[in-house]
């Protein structure tokens, strides 16, 4: 079985992803930005992309359960059941 040596270099530190992570979570919650070319602002900037994806999704699917509960509540106060009758010239 051939072994594999890790290269420490070929993973970042810790202190880098949880960097990382805070910058993405700080744009999610709305958090501030940090100076003018800091490169976390790019992560930053994932983190309040997923945001006003998520905003907008949740817009969307208040709109759609609404839409469909008034639909479904005037079809239901409409229509009443149909019993077919049997045909009786046999």
């Amino acid at each position: 079985m051939q072994q594999f040596e890790n290269d420490q270099s070929d993973y970042p530190k810790p202190e880098t992803v949880l960097a990382i992570r805070g910058a993405i979570a700080s744009g999610r919650h709305g958090g501030p930005m940090g100076p003018e070319g800091h490169w976390l602002n790019e992560f930053w900037q994932i983190g309040r992309t997923l945001r006003d994806h998520s905003e907008m999704l949740q817009g969307f699917q208040g709109t759609a359960r609404r839409g469909l509960l008034s639909t479904s509540t005037r079809y239901l106060a409409i229509n009443e059941p149909v019993f077919e009758q049997p045909d009786e010239r046999s």
